[in-house]
């Protein structure tokens, strides 16, 4: 099954859900970034990641500058189209990753015994830092988005795995 394909994990794998506003930028640049980095640590297997919005709507195509910005990374896209976050995805998450501390308490109000597995995408990395959306704005705020991004993701990364309960000898 191809990553980003349909929204659907094996019930094997640890699932991650990767949370902005509408789903058309953050969400899914995060989403690809760490799909790459999941399939490049050979935990593909191991290790589903999806997207979604607090306030996506359905069928919205994602940002072309992410999708550009993307390509010139040759990283394929996690989705295609904004889709909302819905309880269930909440549930069946074994972590949530969000990109503003409001995404969070919008979560919480959505499913309360969700919280412990919501953080935002900086907290991986030992840092308190919310990731501004670059939506509508220009090239420069979308880079130093992505750039901050990769920052997060990198120093992130071993966090990220211990809270999957994913141990791998590297």
């Amino acid at each position: 099954m191809a990553a980003g394909a349909d929204h659907s994990c094996a019930d094997l794998k640890k699932r991650v859900l990767v949370v902005c506003t509408a789903n058309v930028c953050r969400s899914p640049y995060v989403a690809s970034l760490l799909q790459q980095r999941i399939r490049a640590a050979g935990l593909d297997d191991r290790i589903c990641v999806e997207s979604a919005g607090v306030q996506a709507q359905p069928g919205r195509e994602v940002d072309p500058t992410i999708r550009a910005m993307l390509e010139a990374q040759q990283i394929p896209p996690a989705e295609q189209y904004a889709k909302p976050v819905m309880e269930d995805d909440l549930r069946k998450a074994d972590l949530v990753l969000v990109m503003e501390e409001a995404h969070r308490q919008l979560l919480f109000y959505r499913l309360p015994g969700a919280l412990s597995k919501i953080f935002l995408l900086s907290e991986l990395a030992g840092r308190y830092q919310e990731i501004d959306d670059p939506h509508g704005a220009g090239l420069e705020e979308y880079l130093s988005m992505a750039a901050l991004v990769d920052e997060l993701l990198e120093q992130g990364w071993p966090q990220l795995l211990k809270r999957l309960g994913i141990e791998t000898h590297q």
